[in-house]
C-alpha cells in the first residue's frame, strides 16, 4: 500500500507528519513526502505532486500554516507547496462521485480545533493522531485499507467467498498491532491460505508477517513462513519481482530465524544468496541491508571462532560495515540506516578490542559509538537501546565507571516503557542487565558478586522467556564463573574449560562433564589437565 503526505513545513506540521510517516512505515505502508525527493530525484517537482496526488491516497497533515495556505492564494510565494498540493486535491475530491470511499484523509493532532480546517476538508472525518503515543494510527491505518479496491471501478465483480476471506486476512496482518495477542494466530491463519495467494497479495502481506513474528520472538513460526513462501514461488529461473520476493525473504525472514538458533555459518550463507539477488533486481537498499546483517554475523563468528579464523571475522565485518555505511549514506546522508551502520561498526571495533585488548580498538569503537549518537533518534528504538548498551560497555572499559552507571540506568528505565512491546525488548532488557552486572563486578565492593548474579539471573529468566538458546546459555555460563560450587566444580576447571572452547554451550556441556567426574571419583587432582583434555576431545567430536 502506498499513500502520499501532504503538510506544511511549520513546526507542528512538520512534527505530526514525521511522527505519522514513521509509525506507518513500521506497518508496511509505503509513505511518500517531500523528505524523500533527493532520493526520487523527480524531474519535475509539479509533475511529482500531481502523480502522488492524483493516484495514491492522501493523509493532509492539519497544522497552522497548512490551514492558511490550503486553497488560498494571496498573491505571496510563502508556502507555494501547501498552495499547490491543495488545488490539486480539490480537485481530486471534485471528481469523487462515490458515496464512501474518498481518498482524501485529513489528520490532524489531538489538540487541533476541528473548526480551523478548511471548508473543503471539514466535511470529512478527520483522523487524530498522538505523535507520542501513536494513538490513532490503528483508525488511519484501516481508514487507508478500506480504500483498496475488491472491485473494479468500471464494473461490479464478485469475489468469490474465499478470495473476500483471503483479502480480509491480509487487511486483519495490515492492521495488527505487532506486539496484539491476536497477530500470532493471525498469521497462522495467513499460513493456511499462503499457497492460493497471488504474488501481489502474498507480497503485500510479508512485512505485517514479518513485524508480527519478530515482535513475538517466534523463529519457529518465521521458520515455517520462509518454507511456505519460497516454496510458493516459481522454479527456475526467476522474474525480477519474484527474485526480489526472494531476496527479501532470504535477508528479512530465514536470516533472522538463523541467526536467532545462533546458526551463524548458514546465516551467511542465507544472506550472501540474499545479497546476490538483490543486485541483480537493482535493490540497492536491499544490498545494504545485507551488507550490514553479513557484519553482524561475521563480528559473532569471530567471537566463537578459534584464533586462526578469528582474523578473518573480523576482517569480513570491518569491510561490510563500512560497505553499508558508504550505500546507505548515499542513499540518505543524514538517515538513522547510516546511523545504524556506524553502530555496528562501533561494535565490531569493540569486540576486536575484547578479542585482543588492543586500546586502538577501544578507541575506534568510542569514536563511532559518538557519531553514532547523532544519526539515531529515540524512535529509532532496538538500535537505539543497542548502542546505549554498548556505550555502556566501552566506558566500562574505558574506566569510565560512573558514566557506565549513567547510561545503563537510562537504558533500564528507557526499556521499562517498552515492556509490552515485544521479544526484540525483552532482549534488549536482558542485555542491559548483563552491562549492568558487567558494571558491578568492575565497582567491586563486598556485595558485587551477589548483585551482579543477580543481574545475570534477571537477564537469564528474560532470555529464557522468549527462547534464545546461546544468549541463555551465555548467562548460565557467567553465573558457573561467579560461584564455580553450583556447576559442582572448582575455579581452577572453570579457567581451563574457558580456555579450551569459547562457545558457551560447550562450556556448559564441558564443566557439566567434568562435575560428572568428579562425583564419579574418575582420576584424581592430579590428572586435571589431563582429565580436561580427554573431555576436550570427546566434546569436539559430538560437534
Amino acid at each position: 500500500m502506498r499513500v502520499f503526505i501532504s503538510y506544511a513545513h511549520d513546526t507542528e506540521g512538520r512534527k505530526v507528519a514525521q511522527a505519522l510517516a514513521e509509525a506507518l512505515r513500521k506497518r508496511g505502508v509505503d509513505v511518500l513526502w517531500d523528505r524523500d525527493l533527493p532520493e526520487g530525484n523527480p524531474v519535475s517537482l509539479p509533475e511529482w505532486i500531481v502523480t502522488s496526488v492524483t493516484k495514491h491516497p492522501v493523509l493532509c497533515v492539519l497544522s497552522p500554516d497548512y490551514v492558511l495556505r490550503f486553497g488560498a492564494g494571496d498573491g505571496t510565494a510563502a508556502r507555494k507547496g501547501v498552495l499547490f498540493e491543495s488545488r490539486v486535491l480539490q480537485r481530486r475530491i471534485y471528481d469523487h462521485t462515490s458515496s464512501g470511499g474518498c481518498p482524501v484523509i485529513p489528520v490532524a493532532d489531538l489538540g487541533f480545533s476541528a473548526d480551523l480546517a478548511p471548508v473543503v476538508l471539514k466535511n470529512l472525518v478527520i483522523s487524530r493522531f498522538d505523535v507520542e503515543t501513536e494513538d490513532g494510527l490503528e483508525q488511519i491505518v484501516r481508514r487507508l485499507l478500506a480504500l483498496s479496491p475488491v472491485t473494479s471501478p468500471a464494473r461490479t465483480v464478485a469475489v468469490p467467498p474465499e478470495v473476500a476471506e483471503e483479502l480480509a486476512l491480509v487487511h486483519d496482518l495490515e492492521a495488527a498491532s505487532p506486539s496484539s495477542a491476536a497477530g500470532p494466530a493471525l498469521v497462522h491463519d495467513w499460513l493456511t491460505v499462503v499457497p492460493g495467494l497471488s504474488r501481489a497479495d502474498l507480497v503485500r502481506a510479508l512485512p505485517a508477517v514479518e513485524r508480527i513474528l519478530k515482535a513475538a520472538g517466534d523463529a519457529e513460526a518465521m521458520r515455517r513462513v520462509t518454507d511456505c513462501c519460497l516454496r510458493s514461488l516459481p522454479d527456475g529461473a526467476l522474474a525480477a519481482d519474484d527474485r526480489r520476493t526472494r531476496a527479501w525473504l532470504l535477508l528479512r525472514c530465514q536470516a533472522w530465524h538463523l541467526h536467532r538458533m545462533h546458526e551463524l555459518s548458514a546465516a551467511v550463507s542465507t544472506v550472501d544468496e540474499g545479497i546476490r539477488l538483490a543486485k541483480e533486481c537493482g535493490d540497492g537498499w536491499m544490498v545494504a541491508f545485507g551488507k550490514r546483517l553479513l557484519a553482524v554475523l561475521h563480528c559473532e563468528l569471530a567471537e566463537v571462532s578459534r584464533p586462526d579464523t578469528r582474523k578473518h571475522h573480523l576482517a569480513q565485518a570491518v569491510e561490510c560495515a563500512k560497505a553499508a555505511s558508504a550505500m546507505f549514506h548515499a542513499l540518505d546522508p543524514a538517515g538513522d540506516e547510516y546511523g545504524a551502520c556506524r553502530n555496528v561498526l562501533a561494535g565490531i571495533w569493540f569486540t576486536q578490542y575484547r578479542l585482543d585488548r588492543r586500546r586502538s580498538a577501544l578507541k575506534r569503537a568510542n569514536k563511532l559509538a559518538g557519531q553514532a549518537v547523532g544519526y539515531l533518534p529515540k524512535d529509532r528504538t532496538r538500535e537505539y537501546h543497542e548502542l546505549l548498551i554498548l556505550r555502556v560497555r566501552i566506558s566500562i572499559a574505558r574506566g569510565e565507571l560512573p558514566r557506565a552507571r549513567e547510561l545503563v540506568d537510562k537504558a533500564l528505565a528507557s526499556l521499562a516503557t517498552h515492556a509490552d512491546d515485544g521479544a526484540s525488548y525483552t532482549e534488549l532488557l536482558g542485555s542491559a542487565h548483563l552491562a549492568r552486572a558487567e558494571l558491578r563486578l568492575k565497582e567491586s565492593g563486598r556485595d558485587a558478586p551477589a548483585n551482579a548474579a543477580r543481574d545475570i539471573s534477571l537477564a537469564l529468566k528474560f532470555f529464557d522467556e522468549i527462547s534464545l538458546p546461546y544468549a541463555s546459555a551465555t548467562c548460565r555460563w557467567l553465573l558457573a564463573k561467579l560461584v564455580p560450587e553450583t556447576a559442582g566444580v572448582e575455579r581452577g576447571d572453570v579457567r581451563i574449560c574457558e580456555r579450551l572452547f569459547t562457545d558457551p554451550r560447550i562450556r556448559l556441556r564441558g564443566l557439566e562433564e567434568r562435575s560428572r567426574r568428579i562425583g564419579e571419583c574418575v582420576g584424581g587432582r592430579w590428572t586435571r589437565r589431563a582429565e580436561w583434555r580427554e573431555i576436550a576431545r570427546k566434546l569436539r567430536s559430538q560437534v
